[in-house]
């Protein structure tokens, strides 16, 4: 989200709007309009998720979109969802790197590269989804598809590209901002990269020094629409010079496009109903953090432990998509904090898998692991795996390595992708099927009003001298 302005910012009637003008505003200059979006498209908002993405490619569908990239998040409702989103949407879906895992093909509803011409100039559009995909999802919402390395696969198809006469080269890319920029400064040939997945909003483009590759990036959940203008040379048929923007959605502000509302509310209607009810109360906001405990994370495990009568909860500090707001807590509330569809999977791990689980989520690879049943201490500079000082229970007894502890995670971590293999070596491993965010629900009704508190589970012995 747009961290300059509070709602109301963002919606896709008021996108509806602005794309509009500006392509009224193209079409009255003679120039060429064309309209992209680089992947994480419909994960994060109920419509989205309870449409399993249909909404969203409606609203691609009405605004006109020309090339659609996938993200790692259109993947969290599994590889079928995401084939039925891309075979309804009326854009074209690229991808250049995901393959079948089998053969390493190109999978069945993407294709590697396209070929748009618009006003005279032949534009090449390749896509590309990070390469990190395997430690961001599960094997089975991503079965049968691999990733290629992402410099490697758009060399390949910037050659090809190059020998079909294409004038400029465009790159969609879901690979976040800094290997966008790894990306312009390793492969010459791409002249425009826009950007998503760290949703790094660029107010104004940057340009590569080594290869003067252009990159743009929007922010997130559609609060801006990103504008770039480009000025081509008829004679060399390059990049001249430009001009971008990012417009911010200020939906009371702009006016909201009504056949788009009216689409809006329609999907709501059907996607939303009970979102609004109020299940409780905060005395405070209970806020997020990467690297330390939370509020929010101990209220999260907090109810994960309770539900199941385990003996400890372990939740990733990433997987927490939002606060938890003061006031008045709707189930609307629950569902944006578990934004990511997790279920809770229970499992049984001896103390030393449990202090190897701990390890890993200190490992600084990546934001640590908010817990609930244990205390434990650790240091940020001691060199990875060797940074676990001291772990312990609520009545201050020690964890013994042989002894075997109950535990409740999220099916992402229990899946084991990338780092989180550790997981998989619990025993007696149960996806419950029950959704985080319906189990945080029934603990705020159980215990509001909630007062939230940071109670010294976690503590780093770097920070504290």
């Amino acid at each position: 989200m747009n961290p300059y302005y509070p709602p109301p910012l963002g919606n896709a009637a008021a996108a509806a709007t602005v794309i509009k003008e500006l392509r009224a505003e193209a079409d009255s200059l003679g120039y060429g309009f064309l309209l992209f979006d680089s992947g994480d498209m419909f994960m994060g908002s109920p419509i989205g998720e309870f449409s399993k993405g249909i909404a969203v490619a409606d609203y691609f569908n009405f605004c006109g979109y020309d090339v659609l990239s996938p993200g790692n998040h259109d993947y969290d409702l599994g590889v079928d969802v995401f084939k039925d989103f891309a075979q309804h949407v009326k854009a074209r879906v690229v991808c250049s790197n995901i393959v079948n895992a089998d053969n390493d093909e190109t999978v069945d509803y993407l294709r590697p590269y396209e070929i748009i011409e618009s006003n005279g100039i032949r534009i090449g559009i390749i896509g590309l989804l990070t390469e990190y995909m395997p430690g961001m999802t599960t094997p089975e919402k991503f079965k049968g598809h691999k990733v290629l390395e992402e410099i490697v696969s758009a060399r390949e198809y910037i050659d090809t590209l190059q020998n079909h006469n294409i004038d400029l080269i465009f790159a969609l890319t879901g690979i976040g901002l800094k290997h966008d920029k790894r990306l312009a400064e390793n492969v010459p040939g791409i002249d425009v990269i826009i950007g998503s997945h760290s949703s790094t909003a660029l107010e104004t483009p940057y340009e590569d020094s080594i290869n003067h590759t252009i990159i743009v990036q929007s922010y997130s959940h559609l609060t801006s629409i990103g504008f770039i203008d480009l000025w081509i040379d008829r004679d060399t048929r390059r990049i001249a010079g430009y001009r971008g923007k990012l417009i911010d959605l200020l939906s009371d502000e702009i006016e909201n496009d009504p056949a788009m509302v009216d689409l809006v509310r329609k999907w709501e209607e059907m996607t939303q109903k009970g979102f609004d009810e109020i299940i409780g109360y905060s005395d405070h906001e209970l806020t997020r953090a990467g690297f330390e405990e939370s509020m929010i994370g101990n209220l999260i495990t907090d109810a994960m432990r309770e539900f199941f009568n385990v003996d400890i909860a372990i939740h990733n500090s990433g997987g927490i998509r939002a606060n938890l707001p003061k006031g008045n807590i709707t189930y609307r509330d629950c569902y944006n904090i578990d934004a990511l569809s997790n279920t809770a999977v229970t499992m049984e791990v001896t103390g030393s898998l449990l202090k190897n689980i701990i390890e890993v989520g200190i490992n600084g690879h990546h934001a640590i692991f908010q817990v609930s049943g244990i205390k434990y201490v650790y240091n940020s500079s001691h060199p990875s795996g060797k940074r676990l000082i001291r772990i312990w229970l609520p009545d201050n007894q020690l964890v013994e390595n042989e002894k075997v502890y109950t535990i409740a995670t999220n099916s992402y971590l229990a899946a084991g992708g990338g780092d989180y293999v550790v997981f998989k070596r619990g025993d007696n491993i149960q996806d419950t099927f029950h959704y985080l965010r319906n189990i945080i629900a029934e603990y705020i009704k159980v215990h509001s009003p909630i007062k939230g508190s940071v109670e010294n589970r976690i503590i780093d012995q770097a920070s504290n001298h």
